[in-house]
């Protein structure tokens, strides 16, 4: 298989929407699947939920309306990028599957990623991070907050505790992160893609 293949037809470019429960994996694995791409020859831009949302909003509440806001202007910012021959790895929870259908009625060549992993490994995971990062100590400090009523001033609702992450059984890729190290779920997925982009 020649590797341009999957780099363009026509003038149109593709978006792979990487999407799953914070500590999910699906930003590692996405920034891989990227690379791997990258080195075959098929090149592609990542764009990352904080990035659309640092340009948008000054001071985040991650709010429901403010996550609706943020999410259209995503998937905008990632329909305009594929009209214009780019393809695009879009990494960002969507915990609605609301946000990802407009994805798929916006965009022609639109492949959804569902990273799937049992939320009890997401908030060991997310427990380990570094602080100042968005979701460092998130899903801890939501729990408590659940549990004994404690206040986050800077925490609004959390996915996963406050309000739930929807599945696409339908999803076109779909790869459970907590079987197998990232570098082999991220050929799996690369693999996948491929294939889709190809048919």
């Amino acid at each position: 298989m020649k590797s341009t293949d999957t780099s363009n037809k026509g003038l149109q470019g593709w978006a792979a929407w990487f999407t799953g429960l914070p500590g999910s994996g699906k930003s590692k694995i996405s920034k891989i699947v990227c690379e791997m791409l990258t080195n075959e020859g098929i090149v592609c831009e990542r764009i990352e939920l904080d990035t659309i949302r640092k340009k948008y909003v000054q001071a985040p509440k991650y709010t429901d309306g403010e996550r609706d806001f943020v999410y259209e202007k995503l998937v905008d910012h990632a329909a305009e990028r594929v009209q214009n021959g780019i393809n695009v790895i879009m990494d960002a929870t969507a915990h609605k599957r609301s946000y990802r259908e407009r994805a798929r009625k916006k965009i022609k060549r639109f492949i959804e990623v569902m990273v799937r992993c049992p939320l009890a490994i997401c908030i060991e995971r997310e427990s380990k991070r570094k602080e100042g990062l968005v979701a460092a100590q998130m899903y801890r400090r939501a729990l408590e907050r659940k549990k004994k009523g404690t206040k986050f001033e800077d925490l609004g609702e959390v996915i996963g505790v406050d309000i739930p992450y929807e599945e696409n059984p339908d999803a076109e890729i779909i790869v459970d992160s907590s079987r197998g190290p990232a570098l082999e779920n991220a050929q799996t997925v690369k693999d996948a893609l491929v294939r889709y982009l190809n048919s």
